[in-house]
């Protein structure tokens, strides 16, 4: 009897450790004001991200569960025109779902390990996590629509 007590008992806890593995594996390590960005997300009209055509290539998401509907397009004109930067415009919730896809490639669970996309998915987190911060109500229709801007260059030396 106490023979099979303990392969009962070591049964449970190799479930336990299972279960538990497989809980955090699916967990990112998120910043503690992520959740208050998707919400600060959530009521914008619209928001526009300009920055280089592969790190959005590489951020987007791809999956049939987290679409994200986005217009896209060159920037050829203008100080930026030529450097192979994209517009990237889409509804506020839609930028909430591409938020939660920057989230889970840029703080990927410890368990996970990084991604192929980490590095890019936590640039660019970095970089719209600061303009979401500053989001306010607006206060007239004359309102400027959100844009953030990633394009980074190495200033020649002095």
């Amino acid at each position: 009897m106490k023979i099979l007590r303990i392969s009962l008992t070591s049964g449970r806890t190799v479930a336990v450790a299972l279960v538990l593995a497989a809980v955090l594996t699916g967990c990112t390590q998120s910043p503690p004001e992520h959740s208050d960005r998707l919400s600060k997300a959530a009521g914008l009209a619209r928001v526009t991200v300009v920055c280089p055509k592969d790190l959005w290539e590489e951020t987007k998401p791809t999956g049939y569960e987290n679409k994200v509907k986005a217009r896209t397009s060159a920037v050829v004109s203008g100080p930026r025109g030529g450097r192979g930067l994209v517009r990237v415009t889409m509804t506020g919730t839609n930028f909430v779902a591409y938020l939660k896809e920057l989230d889970k490639n840029a703080h990927p669970s410890k368990l996970d390990g990084e991604r192929d996309n980490t590095a890019a998915s936590r640039r660019v987190y970095d970089a719209v996590a600061p303009a979401i911060d500053r989001i306010k109500a607006a206060t007239s229709p004359d309102d400027p629509e959100p844009e953030i801007v990633i394009d980074d260059t190495i200033p020649e030396k002095a």
